[in-house]
């Protein structure tokens, strides 16, 4: 009987209402630190793409420059081998009107 006045008495009552409350709030403050770490983490993560990017963006910069550079370079060469090929077939043209007479 007195198990069954104990557990009813508003004193124990309010201290059982009053531990679950803190246990709920260690589970909410749990669940606060876990965001809170995982936001931290994401921060960190954003960071180091956002340096990533950066630095690939310079590279992209140097790369496109050296492409541009090859391109002028392919061009130059490839006018240069237009012309070696038309005087070639010049040549050609003119051995074979030699050698035909």
């Amino acid at each position: 009987m007195l198990m069954k006045n104990s557990q009813t008495h508003p004193l124990y009552i309010a201290t059982k209402r009053l531990v679950d409350a803190m246990d709920r709030l260690e589970h909410n403050m749990q669940g606060i630190t876990v965001a809170h770490d995982r936001a931290l983490q994401k921060e960190k993560q954003l960071i180091v793409f956002e340096r990533e990017n950066s630095s690939l963006l310079q590279e992209r910069e140097g790369l496109s420059e050296a492409l541009a550079q090859l391109q002028h370079q392919y061009d130059d060469l490839y006018q240069t081998a237009s012309v070696i090929q038309e005087k070639l077939d010049d040549s050609i043209l003119r051995l074979t009107h030699i050698i035909e007479e």
